[in-house]
């Protein structure tokens, strides 16, 4: 037998790296356009005549219908793979922005940036994220903060090229030559390959190396090889002095059930071992009838092997009157694999992370929104603050990977750190009314936002096993979209009621601050339980 286990692990290298470039080039051109176009509907709301209240839905619905849709992404992604969702993904994202710059009323508005736009970005972001952590394991952490490093160079470029084109074109051109940069997409598409052709053997460890290899010990054909055959003769005389018959070899059933024999030959042999799931008749592979006497163990398990027949033929009955009984609800949770929302942690989990990412996301599309209406900055300085985020925020995903393996933190503590940091410095940002001092402000939003989005990447890969991945983060972005929509429009009604945004930054920081109350008291409920145990086992 072969020492290879059965199963293969990702490569956490080789063309995993190519995977890392092309999320990478994904990520650079589509996630710095949907911050950044608010700098864009400044100039088209103006001009088309539409309402703080219609062009923040536009902004908001673009972001919350894409990831309502991504509850269908994991069963596109287990039927049409990774590489082909993506590239689909990548021409809606252009048809999108081309139709967008044809608009003229707020419903078209919707239908071309807030629907088919967001089509686009919810399936190219659900097939690279699926892409690069079917590549990766052991350094997930960093081929994603290598990825999201090089990603936070768009962060950078796309505000002040986005500014350019806007005086240099008008809006709607600068939208058309966007929609065809945007294609990059559809070439780090074509760069995905199945995972499985470069799938490898995981090292042994050391309890899986034999010490030393006794080349004489082997099974043949279900009889013991002359380095056992001492054994075998002491077998035979105490069942000859017992009054029983002898026998002239072993089958398979009878060395199973030595255990001291069994211990011998596991240790001889470390591929050598009981399965849990074999059957009886599974040791009739052996070839029983090739001893020289058929023995009483060999006619058992003939005997056994028309029972396990009829036991099986049994199960496919039920099963198949199972399937047939299963209503369309069943089906449902099935099709979508709703079995997860069965786990506290993996609910936790998704509430805490719906919630922050909410947050997140209004605020970076309202950003430059709010810098004009609060601070009342012209587009080019708007531009510059949104260019310095960017700045920080790439340097500091590409460190923050090695700042949480330092700390020795699980990712879940590094995202809530960088929350309270957050709330922080969106608090500092209602006191500051100069150009310098948001200068420093961006500054710490960078640092913060860098740091949260390696972290936001890594919690649900992490207590996720990969074959589930793509349904739990389509249940996460369904939510995600859920809670988007809900404060996105109750912030607008906020806006217009309070007649500035900073109401609406101190609700922000409120919720945020419910996913970092959430997942502290989860973290103590535990450690309560685990103590409990602890105790019950040492007074047992």
């Amino acid at each position: 037998m072969s020492n290879a286990p059965a199963y293969k692990v990702p490569p956490d290298g080789g063309y995993g790296w190519v995977i890392t470039f092309a999320y990478a080039l994904n990520n650079v051109v589509v996630l710095p356009l949907i911050s950044s176009f608010g700098l864009v509907f400044q100039e088209a709301f103006d001009e088309t005549g539409l309402t703080p209240t219609q062009g923040t839905l536009v902004i908001i619905l673009n972001h919350s219908i894409g990831m309502l849709l991504s509850f269908f992404g994991g069963p596109l992604l287990r039927r049409f793979g990774y590489r082909k969702v993506a590239a689909v993904g990548a021409i809606l994202i252009s048809a999108g922005l081309i139709l967008t710059s044809l608009a003229s009323s707020f419903w078209v508005f919707i239908l071309s940036y807030s629907i088919l736009n967001s089509m686009g970005v919810a399936s190219v972001m659900a097939a690279f994220t699926l892409a690069i952590n079917s590549f990766f394991k052991e350094k997930r952490s960093r081929a994603i903060g290598v990825g999201m490093s090089v990603t936070g160079l768009g962060a950078i470029y796309m505000p002040l090229l986005m500014s350019t084109l806007i005086y240099a074109y008008g809006w709607r051109y600068a939208v058309l030559i966007l929609s065809a940069i945007c294609l990059h997409s559809l070439l780090a598409a074509c760069l995905l390959r199945p995972a499985k052709w470069y799938l490898k053997d995981p090292p042994l460890s050391e309890e899986l190396v034999p010490l030393k290899k006794e080349t004489d010990v082997e099974l043949v054909n279900g009889s013991i090889t002359s380095s056992l055959k001492g054994i075998a003769s002491l077998h035979m005389n105490d069942t000859k002095e017992n009054g029983g018959i002898p026998m002239k070899s072993f089958s398979m059933g009878s060395l199973n059930s030595n255990s001291s024999l069994q211990s011998r030959n596991a240790v001889s042999h470390p591929d050598v071992r009981p399965k849990q799931n074999e059957t009886p008749l599974a040791q009739a592979r052996y070839k029983w009838w090739e001893s020289q006497e058929v023995n009483l163990g060999s006619s058992i398990n003939i005997f056994n092997e028309i029972i396990e027949n009829k036991k099986h033929k049994e199960v496919d009955v039920l099963t198949t009157e199972e399937k047939e009984k299963k209503g369309f609800l069943q089906s449902f949770v099935d099709f979508f694999d709703l079995t997860l929302l069965k786990d506290p942690i993996f609910v936790s989990i998704l509430i805490g992370l719906s919630v922050a990412a909410c947050v997140e996301t209004n605020f970076s599309l309202l950003l430059p929104i709010i810098l004009k209406d609060m601070l009342k900055f012209e587009t080019s300085e708007i531009a510059q603050i949104m260019s310095i985020i960017g700045f920080s925020d790439t340097l500091f995903r590409l460190v923050a990977p090695f700042i949480g393996e330092w700390w020795n933190k699980s990712p879940r503590v590094m995202y809530m750190v960088s929350l309270t940091l957050v709330i922080i410095i969106r608090t500092i940002m209602l006191f500051t009314h100069s150009y310098l001092g948001m200068v420093f402000v961006a500054i710490a939003m960078g640092f913060t936002k860098g740091i949260r989005t390696v972290y936001m990447n890594l919690i649900i890969p992490c207590y996720v096993p990969l074959e589930r991945l793509p349904f739990a983060s389509g249940i996460q972005m369904f939510f995600n979209g859920i809670i988007i929509a809900s404060i996105g429009s109750l912030l607008g009604r906020i806006r217009e009621s309070s007649g500035t945004y900073i109401m609406p930054i101190i609700v922000l920081n409120i919720v945020t601050l419910l996913t970092i109350i959430l997942w502290n008291c989860e973290f103590l409920y535990l450690r309560i339980k685990n103590k409990n145990q602890k105790d019950n086992q040492l007074e047992a």
